[in-house]
């Protein structure tokens, strides 16, 4: 169903979000797996309990992150017809906002960082995001009235999203949203794709052959075809499942391994 703006609705706000809907059409596939959060609940714990603080979300983001950084071949930016290969991992994370398109927190370098520091960041700034997206909605309801008609704020925004740099800026070189249900998929984003991630919950898997009930995450990667076919999907997403099945580490290789990164990114 075509979303349209009610045209009596004086919101100038909506009809740019709407518009902006309509402009970002992506070849669209959507790819799916269930990962077992066992490891991963039991090192946030181990980390918690010697105070350092992080959350699954973070856990996901770093996943991604690393994944990406490690298959440099699907790290790309769909722009226009071109789709160049980017320098450095930003993770573009989704937070609630005021409308029905939600702001994205950019955590930049997010492959140089771990799982304290990218949650540490997101509690940090997504107050921050948050106000910057209802500044950027006051704009748009005070002037978005200088561009009447639809097809000239289309025409408009096609333009800055056939910028690489522009849609890097907005949305990060990959994004993650989390949704509170058992699993999700989104048809519209900026970067090149997005990985959504649904509630951990019990769920029956098989472990040695048995079935056994374990914590389980279901996660969709939601991806822009002219990046993601069958295989290069499946890469990333075992890739992703093979960070999350970690077994637990001690705090001093954690230690160790993040001066490690700090100083390879530097």
């Amino acid at each position: 169903m075509k979303l349209e703006p009610d045209k009596n609705d004086g919101n100038y706000a909506e009809r740019w979000l709407i518009d902006s809907l309509q402009v970002l059409k992506p070849a669209f596939a959507a790819y799916q797996t269930t990962v077992d959060m066992t490891h991963a609940l039991q090192r946030l714990e181990t980390w918690r309990r010697a105070g350092i603080h992080a959350t699954p979300t973070a856990l996901l983001i770093r996943a991604a992150a690393r994944a990406l950084a490690a298959n440099p071949s699907m790290h790309r930016i769909v722009a226009g017809s071109t789709r160049p290969k980017q320098e450095g991992v930003d993770i573009g994370l989704s937070v609630s906002g005021e409308t029905f398109v939600a702001p994205v927190l950019v955590i930049e370098n997010a492959d140089c960082k771990d799982a304290a520091q990218i949650t540490a960041e997101i509690s940090t700034r997504a107050a921050e995001t948050r106000e910057a997206d209802r500044r950027k909605l006051r704009s748009l309801r005070r002037w978005g009235w200088l561009l009447p008609f639809g097809f000239l704020r289309r025409a408009m925004m096609r333009a800055l999203f056939s910028r690489a740099s522009f849609r890097r800026k907005a949305a990060g070189t990959f994004q993650i949203s989390t949704v509170p249900v058992d699993w999700a998929a989104t048809s519209v984003f900026v970067a090149a794709g997005v990985l959504v991630a649904g509630q951990i919950l019990p769920q029956v898997l098989p472990v040695d052959g048995e079935p056994v009930v374990r914590p389980a995450i279901t996660l969709t990667l939601s991806g822009n075809h002219a990046v993601w076919d069958g295989r290069a999907a499946a890469r990333f997403l075992a890739a992703v499942k093979t960070e999350l099945l970690a077994q637990d580490v001690e705090l001093a290789d954690c230690e160790s391994a993040k001066a490690h990164q700090t100083t390879a990114c530097a």
